[in-house]
């Protein structure tokens, strides 16, 4: 599972690594399409949000988050912000953001498709580290125990 979600992530960091940058001041994706949102255009917003420091990021997020409806571009705006936050919460908003964009071309299907997958599997390795975190402290506390159990039965009984 985790070669797959290192596969995807390689696959979609090459396909924003081709198309070159906004120029500054310029949206990558105008404000006013609601429908029909091409690949290059997704890719040139995945390639302008890998490009923003993250208290840029914020200040979007903040400004999306603040909208009361999202068109498809707007959307898929914020789950590209959302998918560089570190939290589960804001990888499982990503992909409900996705999930919600219709009306695209094949092309850019594909692109939704592979980041959904990319997505899920960040998520499900999230859940996978906690669990054997958890796993682990259980097991630490197992040897303590035993070891505490051996201390006990080695120790010289006084008369």
């Amino acid at each position: 599972m985790t070669l797959k979600s290192i596969l995807f992530a390689g696959l979609l960091l090459t396909l924003s690594a081709c198309v070159p940058p906004p120029v500054p001041g310029q949206a990558a994706i105008p404000a006013n399409r609601f429908s029909g949102l091409g690949a290059p255009a997704l890719l040139n917003e995945l390639s302008r949000v890998a490009t923003l420091t993250p208290e840029q990021r914020r200040r979007e997020l903040a400004t999306l988050d603040s909208e009361r409806r999202l068109d498809n571009a707007r959307r898929f705006q914020l789950a590209a912000l959302l998918e560089r936050e570190d939290s589960v919460d804001a990888l499982e908003r990503s992909l409900k953001n996705l999930a919600a964009i219709d009306d695209v071309d094949a092309r850019a299907q594909t692109l939704l498709d592979l980041m959904k997958r990319s997505l899920t599997a960040r998520i499900e390795l999230r859940q996978q580290t906690a669990r054997a975190q958890e796993l682990q402290d259980k097991l630490d506390q197992i040897k303590a125990l035993e070891k505490t159990l051996q201390q006990r039965s080695t120790l010289p009984k006084s008369p």
